[in-house]
């Protein structure tokens, strides 16, 4: 069963319940000053079976707060999870993306994040996973 890897930024989230049983792969704290929701992230990477994220998607979804996203790839699939939503594009064709993009309009997410999801996984992730599977 194919896995994903998704970055979840817990101070995206009203609740970490949607999180419950998953153990990061990689995590950060990163210092953003300029933030109004949140100076401090903790940005958290997970490595979830396809199955266990389907299941989860609804409540991720509905835990996550406006102004911020949360992403997973595996292979060329992306998924976006905003407010409210997730969606399924193409990592590799954004004309695929459109419909979050428009989405993130909606619950205030500035497209200069929509529109540049990352679709290749940090050094530092990767290294992390390289570790894991060692």
């Amino acid at each position: 069963m194919p896995a994903f890897v998704g970055c979840v930024i817990l101070e995206s989230l009203e609740s970490l319940e949607p999180l419950t049983g998953w153990t990061p792969v990689a995590e950060r704290v990163v210092e953003v000053p300029d933030d109004p929701d949140a100076s401090t992230w903790h940005v958290c990477w997970y490595q979830i079976d396809a199955k266990t994220l389907h299941e989860r998607l609804p409540s991720l979804a509905r835990a996550m707060r406006p102004h911020w996203y949360a992403h997973f790839l595996e292979g060329d699939n992306l998924c976006v999870v905003l407010s409210g939503s997730f969606f399924w594009a193409k990592a590799s064709d954004k004309t695929t993306w459109r419909e979050f993009i428009a989405f993130g309009d909606i619950v205030g997410i500035d497209r200069k994040w929509t529109e540049n999801v990352p679709t290749e996984l940090p050094d530092w992730v990767q290294a992390a996973l390289q570790a894991r599977r060692s």
